[in-house]
């Protein structure tokens, strides 16, 4: 259980399995080495096991990056997304019903990114990371003339804000 506990001290962050056996022997030791984080962190965890959320909900982008006329980046994903993260783009998404990437109301598909925001690939994917987004999966592959890199990012939703609880101060006069 040791190395459980070890792990925690130096990342700060629960490291064990989706399916792990042993919480309750885990929990005592944490109890006994008074790791309160790390007992915070051992009810979450099994909070989201027993609610049945074993993924966390989050937000999705996709960037592709083609080497068309230089570098040809485009993104999928949440409108309003898309917009917080590159505010440059202004109303772009809004004004351009009519466009072959604007799908439906929420979503696009491969917006044009270098057209309205002069980034290269790896200034996108800087400002995605700044933004709390991680890269979960990617790929490439065409023929000479048509390549392309497809990266697929996520980013966990916040959670709202715990509402601290009450701490009691025993006030006692001062000589």
């Amino acid at each position: 259980m040791f190395r459980y506990i070890l792990n925690f001290l130096r990342t700060s962050k629960l490291l064990i399995p989706d399916d792990f056996k042993d919480y309750t022997l885990l929990y005592e030791e944490a109890k006994y080495f008074q790791l309160q984080p790390m007992l915070l962190e051992m009810e979450r965890w099994k909070q989201d096991r027993e609610t049945g959320r074993f993924s966390r909900p989050c937000e999705c982008l996709v960037v592709r990056v083609a080497p068309d006329l230089g570098e040809r980046i485009t993104l999928s994903g949440d409108k309003s997304l898309i917009e917080e993260v590159f505010p440059e783009i202004g109303d772009v998404m809004c004004n351009s019903v009519n466009a072959g990437w604007n799908h439906d109301s929420t979503h696009v598909i491969r917006f044009p990114l270098n057209g309205y925001c002069h980034l290269n690939s790896v200034q996108v994917l800087e400002r995605l990371q700044q933004r709390g987004f991680e890269i979960v999966g990617s790929c490439g592959g065409g023929v000479d003339s048509s390549q392309f890199s497809e990266y697929v990012l996520r980013r966990e939703l916040r959670r709202t804000p715990r509402v601290p609880s009450v701490i009691r101060i025993k006030q006692e006069p001062l000589d």
